[in-house]
């Protein structure tokens, strides 16, 4: 059998641009060093979509994406990123003009996923708990305020947090991000470690309200608990649970609202601060005041997006006036 000759085994193989391994022509990384061998290539595909988005024509935004995906290996946190964005750019135009669909409709859309999430992954919930660590430091954590409030209060507040937590684990994961389970810390809450950082303001605006929106749930649930049992603790653990995720909504410093402004305008920001304004007023609740100042300074400040964000707008206001509501009537069931 005659052999292929060195011009013909070029031929068939390239060199890796990074380490000098040879590859196949058509991979799409190096196996050697990993390196993307189409780096230039998605480079140009990125810059021509951020230029389609800023000229706010989502369908070639999308397609420069799609060609983007294309290029990516299956298995890697790029590939998940890009499929996860061209997701979001599928719902903004199914919500476009024309389609039948309000932006509120989208928003109600962005939420119902959310909670589908949560129901349809219910056992990734129960991820952290398999991390000795996150373990130890829920122990820790209720241990202190056992003490203080009993057993049946201290075990509420580290399962509101932790649900609230692994609502920024699941949705990072989502991304393609990989994230710690969380960690208690008596007195300061609980943190997730990222492993990996690399996130579109719009992304970063679904991750940070993402902790809210499953620990209003988690408080919905204590509430409801406390009228079919009559209990009165779980009324108080509903009440912690409304009022500590309305606490993380102030858009300042490194709180879950300061996350979810990354992605509104400043005339969007304005609409929060009014909604909060109103709710304040109807409902007395202190932690609107603050969240109002938040958005308030945050109406000046130089990072409000240029290009909009009206799914995370809706879920911002839907979330105030959500667990405004749920604030008062566990209030009223503790009273």
């Amino acid at each position: 059998m005659e052999r292929p000759s060195v011009e013909q085994q070029s031929a068939a193989t390239v060199a890796c641009r990074d380490c000098g391994a040879a590859l196949d022509p058509d991979a799409l990384s190096c196996p050697a060093c990993h390196a993307l061998t189409r780096a230039q290539e998605l480079e140009s595909l990125a810059a021509q979509a951020r230029e389609a988005m800023l000229r706010k024509d989502l369908a070639a935004a999308r397609n420069f994406w799609e060609q983007s995906a294309a290029l990516l290996p299956r298995d890697t946190i790029q590939y998940r990123s890009i499929r996860a964005r061209i997701a979001e750019l599928d719902g903004a135009l199914g919500a476009a003009p024309g389609n039948g669909k309000s932006r509120w409709g989208k928003g109600a859309a962005g939420i119902g996923s959310f909670l589908l999430l949560a129901l349809s992954k219910g056992k990734l919930l129960l991820l952290g708990l398999t991390k000795l660590s996150t373990l130890l430091s829920m122990v820790a954590f209720a241990g202190v305020y056992w003490t203080l409030y009993g057993w049946k209060f201290a075990l509420g507040m580290v399962f509101s947090i932790y649900i609230h937590e692994m609502g920024h684990v699941l949705t990072l994961r989502h991304y393609g991000i990989p994230a710690d389970a969380p960690m208690f810390i008596p007195g300061l809450g609980a943190f997730i470690r990222l492993k990996r950082l690399s996130m579109t303001p719009i992304q970063d605006a679904r991750v940070g309200l993402a902790g809210p929106w499953y620990g209003f749930g988690a408080a919905l649930a204590a509430l409801a608990f406390s009228y079919i049992t009559g209990s009165k603790a779980w009324g108080a653990i509903a009440h912690f649970g409304a009022v500590v995720n309305l606490f993380n909504l102030i858009p300042v410093w490194q709180l879950d609202g300061s996350r979810g402004f990354a992605s509104l305008t400043r005339a969007q920001r304005l609409i929060v601060l009014s909604a909060a304004a109103a709710l304040w007023l109807a409902t007395s609740e202190p932690m609107l005041f603050l969240i109002g100042l938040g958005a308030a300074f945050r109406m000046f400040t130089k990072d409000a997006s240029k290009e909009g964000d009206s799914t995370g707008l809706t879920q911002f206001t839907l979330l105030l006036a959500a667990l405004s509501a749920l604030a008062v009537l566990a209030r009223r069931v503790t009273g």
